[in-house]
């Protein structure tokens, strides 16, 4: 299976590589439209490879997918930081409930405190 993985990644970092050597003529990137530009004059524009545009948007894409998940799963997240909080305080309940039946029997109350830690 390793094998498999560094294959398909040799192949697709060749792909990746062939990719830029193809598109490596540079480009005029403007960042207002020239209408808009003009109104406000302030033209910025930069020369870059093509290729870079291309990753440069595949990358935005991915930062901005993964944030958009990450907010989203928020309220699962804080679901479960709940639910392990009510979780703890029951364990420590039923403990406590457990050195109450066997206070007469030190042994049996430290054997079942290490217990419930494990």
């Amino acid at each position: 299976m390793r094998i498999l993985r560094t294959l398909f990644l040799l192949c697709l970092a060749s792909l990746l590589v062939l990719l830029s050597l193809a598109n490596s003529e540079k480009v005029e990137l403007n960042f207002l439209p020239e209408n808009l530009s003009s109104f406000f004059e302030l033209n910025v524009a930069l020369n870059v490879p093509l290729f870079l545009v291309f990753f440069s948007g595949i990358f935005i894409g991915l930062v901005i997918g993964f944030v958009w998940e990450w907010l989203r799963e928020y309220k699962f997240r804080v679901d479960a930081n709940n639910y392990q909080k009510r979780l703890f305080r029951a364990e420590a309940e039923l403990s406590e409930l457990h050195a109450k039946e066997n206070k007469k029997d030190d042994v049996l109350t430290l054997l079942e405190k290490v217990e419930m830690k494990n």
